[in-house]
This record gives C-alpha cells, structure tokens and sequence, in this order.
C-alpha cells in the first residue's frame, strides 16, 4: 500500500502540474468573445474519465495521437471537482482515485508525461489568437521548445527518489527505454554517487559529462526558441513569454 501511495503521490503530482499548466494556457486571447459555460462534471463522471483514460494507456492498440485532447479534458474535469470538494473531502478522493489508478501511470509514465506537454500546448492556441491553419505551423516549434525545456531543467530525472530512497527512483533507466542525454548523466553520476567504490576521478567525470550534457541542452533550447519566435507575431511572442515558453 505504502508503495501505491507513493506512486499516487507522482501521479497526482504529475497531473496537477499539467491541469495547472492548461488552465493557464486558457486564458482568453485579448478581446476574445466568453464562451457559454458548460455544466460542470460530476464526481462520478470524472472517475469514469479516469478510468477510462487508465485503460486506454494499458491499451496497446490505442491511437496515442488522441491522448493529448483526452488527457486536457480529463484534467479540466478533475481539476473542476476538486476545486469544488472541502480540503479533507478532495484529499481522500484524491487518495482514493490514485490508489486504484497510480499503477497505471507508472506503468505509463512517458506516455502521460508526453501528452501531458501536448494538452498544454494545445490550450496555448486561443490566448495566441491563432487560426487552426496558423496553430497548425506553429505546434511543432511549440513541441521542439516545450521538449528542450525539459532536457534543459534536468530532464525527467529532475523527479528521481520522489518519495523513494537511493537508487529506486521513479524515473531511471529501468523505466525509461529511450533516456535522454541529461537522464542518462544523471542516472550515471547517480550511480557513481551511490557506489561506496567509486573513486573521485570517476565520480568528476560523470559530473563533467552530466554538466556538457546540461549545456548542449540549454544550448538547443536557445536555438529552438529561435525558431518558434520567427513564426509569432509581437502580440503572440509576448502572450508565450508570459507563458514561459520564450524567455
């Protein structure tokens, strides 16, 4: 139980950042007409959602491209009942959800974590002002920044040991087949770290290629918000600075 309660933890950690990072995303492009509001979901209309979302990544034969949109839906709706339970009430509903579906999105941690980027990027293109033709020419760049911003923070090991102890953590290679440069010098300054045999010249040198793995990040980064500024207009440039997107 303690170990599912652990992976609810990430996973609810996981999910908030992203239902956080769309609802910023939506907010209304200047002089925009207020859409009617819908009816707000029900608690046991999200708990489907979610179980269903939990299904669809244990799914091999699901279309991943449809993820995005379904994982931006399930996150508002999430977001709308908690927002709306008393303090005790959502944290036991919270436990209770991720004591059930933790495990899935361990099991579907890139999957979530990629489509995660995607809805909040896809919730950018009304604060933008952009047509779907204009949204559709600037997603990828959109996609090229979001993804270099990652490598650039640290990549997914920025989440190792998230309520774990040494050498166990929730992001390292074991569940993760195509690792990063950074995550890969993470996980192996780590390892050099947690091994009492290490000696100081092997442990400086895995700190040596972590740091050059950190910087040709930061420096894709650069090149990467380069290209996506070429394609904005000042108003939109300024609307993803606010965003962090563009610095």
């Amino acid at each position: 139980m303690r170990r599912y309660m652990k992976i609810g933890t990430l996973a609810f950690a996981l999910m908030m950042a992203v239902g956080l990072g769309f609802a910023r995303g939506q907010a209304a492009a200047p002089g925009a007409a207020a859409k009617p509001a819908a009816p707000p979901p029900t608690q046991y209309q999200v708990e489907q959602e979610m179980r269903q979302l939990a299904a669809d990544l244990d799914d091999p034969n699901f279309d991943e491209a449809k993820l995005p949109k379904l994982v931006q839906q399930v996150f508002q709706d999430f977001r709308t009942v908690n927002q709306n339970m008393d303090q005790d009430q959502a944290q036991q509903w919270r436990q209770s959800m991720f004591q059930q579906l933790g495990p899935v999105m361990q099991r579907n941690q890139q999957k979530m974590q990629k489509a995660g980027r995607v809805a909040r990027l896809l919730g950018l293109q009304e604060p933008l002002g952009a047509s779907d033709e204009e949204f559709a020419a600037i997603l990828p760049a959109l996609e090229k920044v979001a993804d270099a911003q990652l490598e650039a923070g640290g990549g997914m090991a920025r989440f190792r040991n998230f309520g774990g102890p040494p050498g166990q953590g929730t992001n390292g290679p074991q569940n993760n087949p195509n690792p990063s440069p950074v995550d890969k010098a993470s996980a192996d300054l780590q390892a050099a770290v947690d091994d009492p045999n290490s000696n100081p010249d092997l442990i400086k040198n895995k700190l040596d290629m972590l740091r050059d793995a950190k910087a040709k990040a930061s420096q894709d980064l650069l090149v990467a918000r380069n290209e996506l500024r070429s394609l904005l207009t000042v108003r939109q440039e300024a609307v993803l600075v606010a965003q962090g997107m563009l610095d």
